[in-house]
């Protein structure tokens, strides 16, 4: 018959005294030795018993250690089971299951690779419970703790028995198995102390409280179980206390041990001996193993006080293992400390901004490691991070080097409102935010609808006026995204998720404590509405409904309060642009005029240039159509007349390419023609603003030349001439290059 193996609890009746950090120890010192050892995680309040293991893995690799399955996704599949059992039978067979051992091995998971152990050792880990719990409704682990009941989970579901089960299949697939327990004496920590384990480590310092309480736990479990669970008497931190003060704590700790928690002098004064772990200098602040922080594990001060500890509990011969450079190395960098001070974060937004980039995006890398890992992050230096890097995407001078960092800054926070979501969900929303305002034209249309679809599930469980407003213009970006790459479908079911937000709001009582401001965003909203909706009718081959929509947008603008914002012009704007490009059997063509001229009033009030630059030829056409001079005066007088207006941005868009430059210049001719036979003052400044832009684009292209080829340049100076030809006409003078100067014949 197969030796069985030994199941070992360290508890301590209060926390903070080392336990865990020497279960650790001890489990990794007998692992190396070549013992099959399972560390099990029954601190179900306070798991963290995976931390301590940190250096042995990947970051994410010990997230999914500690996000698998566990004790509490056991006892809640066992009550469940047996609650559902429907028979005598069918209780027979689900005792069955797990007497087989099955369910147990499924908790498994390794800490270390085999390959990386002596042959036949393993380190086995089976944790607290995973993030949510079938309780048979998911619940956050928190929430599955508090509502798990150990009473009925022994009186009504024949909880010993799965105990016993799990006991026994521990003990014969393992030469060790420890288990963390809570502090305490609830019912836990008498399943770790009583049920379970064949010895009780009993952890705590020298002070009356740690004395007094494991004396009282020792004399329970002897009540209890008698002699058939082996205690073990572990003092920690036993130096440094001061030797009179030390002395008369020990005395007392030997004698409430004897007189209270049964051991006999004898062996009280042993374990002293055997199994304290005196306290070391310049300990690690975070969780890790002994060895990994020693320059010579094999002199250690602390190493050695656990391969005792170790060795003296578990009644083997242990040795301390040499450990391959290379792998040493590796756990070395995973453990390496990477946090910078508040301060320092702060100080690198007004650094170098390359070098404060470097910095930065190093630290939220560490950051994020640190929080797959596990760790405590603080919420200051978190914040600190966060804020820096999104002011320094302000003024960055490597973009993609800030576009990476904002990335990873936004994974953070994901990781961190993942855990905490009330905590963080707020940050991670601004993030994502600042990202889709600063930098979208650094974006994939792809990458920006997926933050705009988080975003929206961020926003929607808000509640306040701000969160609602804020999604009904994430789902208005949303639709034009969709509309841009030629989507009509997505588009307009998009519009519809639009229009019941602006209903919803518009019913809600919250309307009545909004502001003026706040409700000209709900009328921007309904007005946009109308314009998706005509584009998404122009996109399908419904041109008669989408002037329908067109114009009904303007009717709501028409009925807005008086003090138009930008917003609301531009959308204006948009509408009569839309409809003065609309086919002339539905609109007509005085009303497409009209639309013309409005459009570019609307540009004129708002300041904005670059769309009217962008439909100009469009526009024209449509005011050249009924040919009518004061109609294109009026176009022209709201388009070029304003002094401020630059010209850069028309000769920029149209001398980019011979072609637009012609189409451009033949519109500008045309124009030329109609006002040319007018005597109204203002003509002759529209000419000089008309001759002013043609030169501008004709000089884009011009710098082009060797690239176009001078032939195709020729072409366009062709037209040019003619519109310099009209505007001389009207005593305008036209400096380029000499009228009289022989021009090549054109093709008829």
């Amino acid at each position: 018959m197969a030796k069985e193996g030994r199941i070992v609890t360290f508890y301590s009746f209060k926390g903070g005294v080392g336990r865990t950090m020497a279960l650790a120890n001890t489990a990794f010192l007998a692992a190396q030795n070549g013992h099959r050892v399972l560390v099990m995680d029954w601190d179900l309040e306070a798991p963290g018993l995976a931390y301590y293991f940190r250096g042995l893995m990947e970051g994410a690799e010990l997230k999914n250690l500690k996000e698998s399955r566990g004790i509490l996704n056991l006892m809640w599949d066992w009550s469940q089971s047996v609650a559902e059992a429907k028979s005598p039978q069918q209780l027979d067979r689900t005792i069955s299951d797990y007497e087989s051992g099955q369910v147990f091995d499924e908790l498994v998971r390794p800490i270390m690779a085999h390959d990386d152990l002596p042959m036949d050792a393993a380190l086995d880990y089976v944790g607290a419970g995973s993030p949510l719990i079938d309780t048979p409704e998911p619940k956050p682990y928190e929430d599955a703790l508090a509502h798990f009941s150990w009473p009925g989970f022994f009186n009504e579901c024949a909880g010993g028995i799965l105990l016993q089960a799990f006991r026994d299949w521990a003990k014969s697939n393992y030469d060790f198995v420890f288990i963390d327990s809570r502090t305490g004496m609830a019912d836990v920590a008498g399943i770790c102390t009583m049920q379970i384990p064949d010895t009780v480590a009993l952890c705590f310092i020298l002070n009356r409280q740690n004395i007094d309480g494991v004396a009282k736990v020792a004399a329970a479990i002897r009540t209890r179980r008698e002699d058939r669970i082996e205690l073990r008497a572990v003092p920690m931190r036993a130096v440094g206390v001061g030797a009179s003060l030390e002395s008369d704590a020990t005395a007392r700790a030997l004698l409430q041990l004897s007189k209270i928690g049964g051991f006999s002098p004898d062996a009280a004064q042993e374990d002293f001996k055997a199994l304290s772990v005196n306290a070391a200098q310049d300990l690690p602040y975070y969780e890790t193993l002994a060895p990994f922080v020693a320059q010579d594990p094999s002199l250690d001060y602390l190493t050695l006080n656990y391969l005792r500890l170790a060795s003296q509990l578990l009644k083997i011969p242990l040795e301390i293992p040499s450990f391959d450079p290379d792998w040493l190395a590796a756990v070395h960098r995973r453990l390496r400390p990477t946090h910078a001070t508040v301060e320092y974060v702060a100080k690198l937004k007004g650094a170098e901004p390359s070098r404060a980039v470097d910095e930065l995006s190093r630290l939220i890398e560490s950051a994020f490691e640190d929080e797959l890992d596990g760790a405590e992050l603080d919420d200051e230096y978190v914040s600190a991070l966060v804020d820096a890097a999104l002011g320094l995407t302000d003024y960055s001078d490597t973009p993609f080097a800030a576009v990476e960092m904002l990335n990873r800054t936004v994974d953070l926070l994901r990781a961190l409102t993942a855990g905490h979501p009330s905590k963080w969900k707020h940050s991670l929303t601004w993030a994502i935010e600042r990202y889709l305002s600063e930098l979208n034209f650094y974006l994939e249309p792809s990458e920006e609808l997926a933050l705009l679809e988080e975003l929206d599930g961020l926003l929607a469980t808000a509640t306040t006026v701000n969160a609602r407003l804020r999604r009904i213009s994430n789902r208005r970006r949303v639709a034009r995204i969709y509309l841009n790459e030629n989507e009509a479908d997505a588009a307009n079911q998009t519009v519809g998720d639009l229009i019941k937000l602006i209903k919803d709001f518009r019913e809600s009582s919250v309307t009545a404590r909004v502001s003026p401001e706040q409700l000209e965003e709900i009328i921007v909203g309904g007005v946009d509405v109308s314009l998706l909706r005509g584009e998404i009718l122009h996109a399908q081959g419904h041109p008669e409904k989408s002037v329908k929509e067109f114009r009904g947008g303007l009717r709501k603008i028409e009925e807005a309060p008086a003090g138009f914002r930008p917003e609301l012009l531009r959308l204006q704007y948009d509408l009569h642009s839309r409809l003065a490009r609309a086919p002339v059997q539905i609109v007509g063509m005085d009303e497409a005029a009209d639309h013309a001229i409005q459009a570019v009033r609307a540009v004129s009030w708002s300041g904005g240039t670059n769309a009217l630059v962008v439909h100009f030829v469009d526009l024209a056409q449509a005011v050249l159509a009924p040919q009518d001079a004061n109609i294109t005066y009026d176009f022209l007088d709201a388009a070029f007349g304003d002094e401020r207006r630059g010209h850069a941005q028309f000769a920029n868009y149209y001398g980019r390419h011979p072609r637009t430059a012609t189409v451009f210049l033949k519109i500008l001719t045309q124009c030329a023609k109609q006002l040319s036979t007018m005597e109204r003052p203002r003509v002759h400044w529209l000419f000089r603003q008309m001759a002013t832009i043609a030169n501008l684009v004709y000089a884009n292209l011009d710098r082009k030349k060797h690239t176009i080829g001078e032939r195709t340049l020729v072409d366009v100076r062709e037209h040019l001439l003619d519109l310099g030809e009209i505007i001389q006409q009207v005593g305008v003078p036209f400096e380029f290059i000499s009228i009289s100067r022989p021009r090549r014949p054109r093709p008829q």
